[in-house]
């Protein structure tokens, strides 16, 4: 009994943002990407705001994964960067893309 307690609250914190956050994936769900993501070894933090973008101008360089849900595809300008780019889009609906900045520097 005990171990199936610990097990329905282990599967219910996946569900958490902290715990989504924490690991880099989205919720499903409006809103449910991550304010910070993992890319090419680097950490981006993310701005909760959507803006309008035109994804021909943009290169997919990843995808952030979501529980239970289609991947978000992660765009990078063109050309893409050698380095570590300084941001990334991510898209999460139909012209709403979320900005993330590189953390660290370059």
């Amino acid at each position: 009994m005990a171990l199936v307690v610990v097990l329905l609250a282990a599967g219910g914190a996946a569900f958490l943002p902290w715990t989504a956050d924490h690991f880099g994936y989205a919720l499903p769900g409006d809103g449910g990407l991550p304010s910070r993501i993992h890319h090419a070894g680097r950490d981006y933090r993310g701005a909760a705001t959507c803006v309008g973008g035109d994804e021909q101008a943009l290169t997919q360089v990843g995808e952030v994964g979501t529980l239970f849900g289609a991947a978000h595809p992660v765009f990078t300008t063109r050309p893409v960067p050698e380095e570590p780019p300084l941001t990334l889009l991510v898209r999460d609906g139909p012209d709403c893309f979320v900005g993330y900045a590189l953390l660290g520097g370059p």
